[in-house]
């Protein structure tokens, strides 16, 4: 979806920007890609290499310190830190539109003060730890978790301020209003679109009965890969 609608603004005549933290997008040579690199921590998952990377890392700020700190205790602090190195880098310069990919952060609710802004979020993340809790009842184990979804605790207070979102489901908008309590008139459902330029049936390829291929990037109950076995399942019955 980030990928789309960066090139469609391109294509409909806007000069495009993206500013992005690593791994950096693949994008148009039109499109101007500032990169935000900060500490890369994720890189690695040896203590020492972490340790060395935020020595070495050259005029580090307070920013840079919280990442580190909160990495270190079991956090995933990018979605707050890129808020805020965004922020520090659209006050420096000026823009007619701020897109944003679902970092809820922070540094988007100041932006928004500032010029006009988008939040894209695809659904809230506390689907993701909900589903997470319900699969290990370890106690060290929900601990961690929580730990790791504190960013959770920012999104819920953040996302309740912005005035424009973009949502790609019906079932991600209802979601959002009850997990971050958002203004259903604040949130548009604007569902992904495919390209059939490329997403199209080629006719000099034979289509195999009753064969089909279906991907998603991970064995997790909110890809909805059991709804698509399940609806097969039935399919099979009705047609034998």
């Amino acid at each position: 979806m980030f990928m789309s609608y960066q090139k469609s603004l391109m294509d409909l005549g806007h000069d495009v920007t993206v500013f992005s933290g690593p791994p950096y997008p693949q994008l148009d040579n039109k499109i101007k890609l500032i990169q935000s690199p900060g500490l890369n921590l994720f890189e690695t998952f040896n203590f020492k290499d972490r340790f060395f990377k935020f020595i070495n890392y050259k005029n580090k700020t307070i920013t840079d310190l919280y990442e580190f700190l909160s990495v270190l205790f079991g956090g995933f602090p990018e979605m707050r830190t890129f808020g805020a190195r965004a922020k520090k880098y659209i006050l420096k310069n000026q823009y007619d539109l701020v897109i944003d990919n679902q970092s809820v952060s922070y540094g988007m609710e100041y932006i928004q003060i500032l010029t006009p802004l988008i939040e894209v979020i695809h659904h809230p993340i506390t689907m993701d730890l909900k589903h997470e809790l319900a699969t290990n009842k370890n106690l060290i184990y929900r601990f961690s978790r929580h730990r790791w979804y504190s960013f959770l605790r920012m999104q819920k207070k953040v996302a309740p301020q912005i005035k424009r979102i973009i949502t790609p489901s019906k079932s991600s908008k209802r979601d959002i209003i009850t997990d971050f309590k958002v203004k259903s008139k604040n949130i548009s459902v604007i569902h992904n679109a495919i390209d059939s330029n490329i997403f199209r049936p080629y006719p000099e390829i034979e289509r195999i009965p009753h064969r089909l291929i279906t991907t998603a990037s991970a064995d997790v109950p909110l890809k909805g890969l059991d709804f698509s076995l399940y609806a097969l399942s039935e399919l099979s019955k009705k047609s034998s």
